[in-house]
């Protein structure tokens, strides 16, 4: 039986895929279409401060009756902190919190506890969140970008990563296989999204649309995901597969997906207003010359600096930390702080020395 909310995702050409959500059956809430590892990338990149203070904020709470409704309201309202940074981490934390909170209680004796043990539970996958980003950061700098500890070979970079943590690599990923329009040797989207907007269910409706514009009907594979864990886990292998690699943004300092053999320095992320850091770094580049080169590649060379003392501490406890070692925090800190000093030196409000300055560590 099929656990709700899940969410299908559909191969097609280009190395894009196709998602379709649905938070409970037979009702598609959400498309997506996007390059495979986007996703991923996005969530290691997810600015979690405001749902980190406002998750401590719910731990301090006395766990007692008279606190539940206060607390079932902040963990909801520590999961809306992330609603417009990450369509499917929202989707699938916000129906994992209903599910817990929706399981009834057969509890005859002790009836208080098993109402607020959920509570707890809650709070453990919110928690879960921060932890599993850990982890997706640690694989994708380790494996995937290719100027990270390009001292080692690939193989060598992933059996070290799998080894600190068994657990990523025990994910399960469902293939399943549905009667669907096909077109070309791949699930023919439009149609499928025809047949779900309009909510066929007649077989002679069904047949008619999946045959319009010569395509066809087959058995068709997709994917299936019940779990958050399960979907980044298949990007990330995806990714491997596909020699799909990460590089640093020049200007946002962001990581981003190579779709492709080009040479690229910029993302496609909105920089102001509706400009990208493709449409700006270049001319901005250019504008500056080799000055503002000079600055900007000093920048990413400190930031890699800073978070390989990030990487060194992973694993360890603050009692075994080096000098130099940096907790999650203080890189968290660190690099807000640097992103700000950027953005600063590229409005002209600091100079390249300035900028350098603020980001420098001990």
């Amino acid at each position: 039986m099929e656990q709700y909310p899940l969410i299908k995702v559909f191969e097609g050409n280009d190395k894009l895929i196709y998602s379709m959500a649905y938070a409970y059956p037979d009702k598609v809430t959400q498309y997506a279409q996007k390059f495979t590892g986007n996703g991923l990338i996005e969530f290691v990149e997810m600015d979690f401060e405001e749902y980190t203070t406002l998750l401590t904020e719910t731990k301090s709470i006395p766990l007692t009756m008279e606190n539940y409704q206060t607390i079932r309201n902040k963990i909801f309202d520590v999961a809306e902190t992330i609603a417009d940074k990450h369509r499917y981490v929202y989707f699938f934390l916000v129906g994992l919190l209903n599910n817990i909170l929706k399981e009834p209680i057969y509890a005859k004796d002790e009836f208080e506890a098993a109402l607020l043990r959920p509570l707890t539970t809650c709070i453990e996958e919110l928690e879960h969140i921060l932890e599993l980003q850990e982890v997706c950061t640690k694989a994708v700098i380790t494996c995937l970008d290719k100027e990270s500890h390009s001292d080692k070979e690939m193989s060598q970079r992933l059996c070290e990563f799998v080894s600190e943590y068994p657990g990523f690599a025990e994910a399960t990923v469902k293939i399943k296989y549905e009667l669907l329009p096909k077109k070309n040797g791949k699930v023919d989207m439009d149609t499928l999204k025809d047949i779900h907007d309009w909510n066929l269910r007649e077989t002679d409706e069904f047949l008619e649309i999946m045959h319009q514009d010569g395509g066809g009907v087959s058995l068709m594979p997709y994917y299936l995901f019940e779990y958050l864990d399960e979907i980044l886990y298949f990007e990330f292998t995806e990714m491997l597969k596909n020699a799909q690699f990460i590089k640093r943004c020049k200007l946002c300092s962001r990581y981003f997906v190579l779709t492709d053999k080009r040479k690229r320095d910029f993302c496609d992320r909105p920089y102001k207003g509706d400009r990208t850091c493709k449409q700006v770094g270049a001319k901005l580049f250019y504008d500056q010359g080799l000055q503002g080169n000079d600055y900007l590649l000093a920048f990413l060379t400190e930031y890699n600096k800073v978070y390989s003392r990030r990487y060194r501490a992973d694993g360890k406890s603050p009692e075994e930390f080096s000098g130099k070692d940096m907790s999650s925090e203080e890189y968290a800190r660190w690099a807000k702080l640097a992103r700000q000093a950027r953005s600063d030196y590229l409005d002209g409000k600091i100079t390249g020395e300035e900028m350098l300055e603020k980001i420098k560590m001990e």
